[in-house]
């Protein structure tokens, strides 16, 4: 069975690559399975490597019992023990999500061999959403670290090998708890776009391809036929701002200045042949969290004046801006250079290669003005994406956004009783927003995981990742 995803994880260890569908999360899950799966239909997570997971009355406890009889790939059990160091390790290598859970999580306690308990500081609602992640991702004792690292997991499939930018490849395991997997063999490889999935899916290279952010692309192949997962990333489309003092984007009416100006309509249809899902607002209209708070209007003239305010106290209006050079990016960078142009901003245009650069460039050097990326609100995990992108001590946020106000309105997700405070809390959110435009989103992204016909037994769970032990060719 083959797969083309749109990037290959580099290291196959959950505490180095975030579990996310489109950059490794597939092949992560292939070798370590997840204690719990996100149920897409109904929006809860289910158990899977584990029994249950349950909250106590108080809300400060959750006791996740384990599924008995799970082995790693060496022969040992999956227990408490192993799970509760799988824990320590994540956290220590400060993983995806690891601050958020370094800042809740008091203890964990192996109550017996198949019993761990979780217990917090402070009141996590969404807290069973990170053990469908990295957390949930459990590495057995025997892996070792830096170098002599070795993905042992108690997932239905072993690696056989890797070549980098070119394939890694898993065969089955005989002995997983779930049964034998229906193929023998898994195959991944990396097709960065979304047209080039389409076309191997078309010529019958691949099994299952993973489509996102193109929408024509994603159009073309449900009009083929090609059954599959439809979901949508939120904000997957959006131009970051670096908020960090030097940088132009630490005056807040500079921010206002650019979000004002850009009209997500006028892009999707550069970019995205008016296709898209073009939108200022956190969460697109189609998703679960949406709330009735808009994002900032398309208004030029206001753009001016904000602009204007920061001329006349020295700012020269100048925006280094770095944007890929693929067809679909250069539309979309020259639509925003235009836009951003046209109010009295003078930007200038810094082409990445490839989306290696962007990484560098932005999420690790912040060495920026502006770029085009994607902040990527997932629907499984929301709290998670916010935390991360606006949280003033996360790792993860690359805008260097800081304030007060929004880190007390995210305690107050984190701890959100039921749905309906959630999006509450989500509007008041997308206010804040507005008020201080950390970045500019312009797009929800279309996410499209399609397979032959002829394939059956694909499971998705969080951020898109597929789970494959049943899936089956014929």
């Amino acid at each position: 069975m083959s797969f083309s995803t749109q990037s290959l994880a580099t290291v196959l260890d959950p505490a180095k690559t975030a579990a996310r569908g489109e950059s490794g999360g597939s092949e992560l899950a292939a070798a370590y399975d997840v204690l719990l799966r996100y149920d897409s239909e109904t929006n809860e997570f289910q158990p899977r490597l584990a029994e249950s997971l349950t909250q106590d009355p108080g809300g400060l406890q959750w006791t996740l019992k384990l599924r008995p009889g799970v082995t790693f790939s060496d022969g040992t059990p999956l227990d408490a023990d192993a799970v509760i160091h799988s824990f320590n390790r994540y956290t220590s290598a400060k993983g995806d999500g690891a601050a958020i859970w370094a800042d809740a999580v008091e203890a964990t306690t192996a109550v017996d061999p198949q019993t761990v308990e979780v217990r917090l500081r402070k009141s996590w609602t969404t807290f069973p959403s990170v053990l469908a992640l990295g957390y949930g991702m459990i590495v057995a004792p025997s892996a070792g670290e830096g170098e002599a690292f070795k993905p042992v997991g108690a997932g239905p499939f072993v690696l056989d090998h890797y070549s980098p930018n070119e394939e890694r490849v898993f065969t089955a395991r005989s002995d997983y708890w779930n049964g034998k997997p229906n193929v023998a063999r898994l195959r991944f490889i990396a097709l960065p776009s979304s047209r080039q999935n389409l076309e191997t899916l078309g010529a019958d290279g691949v099994d299952i391809g993973f489509l996102r952010g193109d929408s024509s692309a994603v159009y073309d192949t449900i009009d083929k036929g090609f059954p599959g997962y439809f979901n949508i990333l939120n904000s997957g489309s959006a131009q970051l701002i670096n908020n960090r003092e030097g940088r132009p984007g630490a005056d807040v009416r500079v921010r206002k200045a650019i979000a004002l100006a850009l009209d997500p309509k006028l892009i999707d249809q550069r970019g995205e042949n008016g296709v898209g899902l073009p939108t200022k607002a956190l969460f697109d209209e189609r998703s679960q969290w949406s709330t009735d708070i808009q994002g900032l209007p398309y208004d030029p003239d206001a753009a001016r004046s904000f602009l204007d305010q920061a001329k006349a106290d020295g700012y020269d209006g100048t925006l280094n801006y770095v944007a890929l050079e693929d067809p679909r990016s250069k539309a979309i960078g020259l639509a925003v250079q235009s836009l951003l142009q046209a109010v009295g901003f003078t930007v200038n245009i810094v082409p990445a290669n490839n989306a290696g650069d962007i990484v560098k460039k932005v999420y690790a050097q912040r060495d920026y003005d502006m770029a085009l990326g994607g902040i990527g609100l997932y629907e499984s995990i929301p709290f998670l994406g916010l935390q991360g992108t606006l949280g003033s001590k996360s790792s993860s946020n690359f805008s260097g956004y800081s304030n007060p106000e929004m880190d007390a309105l995210l305690v107050q997700l984190q701890a959100a009783g039921d749905d309906d405070a959630f999006r509450q809390v989500l509007g008041q959110i997308q206010t804040l927003w507005n008020e201080t435009v950390p970045s500019v989103p312009t797009s929800a992204l279309m996410i499209f995981v399609a397979w032959q016909k002829d394939v059956h037994g694909v499971v998705p769970t969080a951020t898109n990742i597929m789970l494959l032990d049943k899936v089956w060719r014929g």
